[in-house]
């Protein structure tokens, strides 16, 4: 096979490889929106080698961070060549997943920029990096819609998705047929993993649907309490009163009835000391005349 070559037969280089300082892409002056994708910045002159070299399109690159162990790797497109030689702007994201972005660490450090050839994707799956993901209605819709501004995906990388003024953080867990794929124009079957802290979520939600039934059962504890006690107090009550009624209660001091209707001739009194006394009738002349009438002797019959 013949090597690729220019004018006057010098072989053309078939890789780009360069290494340039790199900068957040928000810092460019009206690419601010750019950080809703994967597209960098590069030189003019990149373009130039490019241009000469035999290479696929949609141009796409290996950006490395070489400065941290291990090296950390991404993929990007190319949005334009209008930086300032010796320059390359990127999204933030990228930034942070190549580790130039966050705490102890300054813009401007050494990218190793390289293109590629990529194979496209079949398969990808997501998990989501806060349970906030769950909010959104239809997903999927929505990452179709933000992939359209991204040209790769790499295994492990976390990338940004801008949704209703809010930025969901989404890890790459899982990607066919290999660890770097082209999604440009790529019919992928997308998936999605529990997002992080799902676990956390779900346990907190159980807890909450226990807490009623808890609750359910110290309100029956409760009504049962009060039902002993409304017993006992009744029953209370109701040993007063029969206390009550025995003290006012006097056995035999009810009036008797004779066979023939007249009233007994021997009433019973209570007196103050609640006893009851008989009554003495008292003698009439009637009484003594009759008893001195039958005052006499009998004689018996013998």
């Amino acid at each position: 096979m013949f090597p690729h070559v220019g004018w006057g037969g010098i072989p053309m280089p078939q890789v780009f490889h360069e290494h340039y300082r790199v900068y957040q892409i928000a810092m460019k002056a009206g690419k601010e929106d750019k950080e809703k994708g994967d597209k960098i910045i590069l030189p003019s002159s990149a373009f130039e080698r490019l241009a000469q070299m035999d290479i696929s399109y949609p141009m796409q690159f290996e950006l490395m961070n070489t400065s941290v162990s291990p090296p950390r790797t991404t993929h990007v497109g190319v949005l334009e060549f209008t930086a300032n030689e010796g320059q390359c702007f990127v999204p933030y994201w990228i930034m942070e997943n190549l580790g130039f972005a966050g705490k102890g660490t300054d813009e401007g450090g050494i990218v190793s920029v390289k293109n590629v050839t990529l194979p496209l994707a079949t398969f990808l799956k997501f998990r989501p990096q806060n349970v906030e993901f769950l909010d959104i209605s239809n997903p999927k819709a929505v990452l179709e819609s933000t992939l359209r501004n991204f040209s790769c995906m790499t295994k492990g990388e976390i990338i940004s998705l801008h949704y209703n003024g809010k930025i969901y953080k989404l890890e790459v867990v899982d990607l066919e047929p290999q660890n770097a794929c082209s999604i440009v124009e790529a019919d992928v079957k997308v998936d999605f993993e529990a997002p992080v802290g799902y676990e956390d979520v779900k346990q907190e939600v159980a807890k909450k649907e226990e807490t009623p039934s808890i609750s359910k059962e110290k309100a029956e504890e409760k009504r049962k309490e009060n039902n002993m006690k409304l017993l006992a107090e009744a029953r209370a009550a109701r040993e007063k009163q029969m206390k009550e009624q025995t003290a006012k209660y006097v056995a035999f001091s009810g009036k008797g009835t004779r066979v023939d209707g007249k009233t007994k001739g021997t009433p019973q009194e209570t007196s103050s000391t609640g006893r009851s006394q008989v009554v003495q009738p008292k003698k009439t002349k009637w009484s003594k005349k009759n008893t001195n009438r039958w005052g006499g002797k009998g004689n018996s019959l013998t």
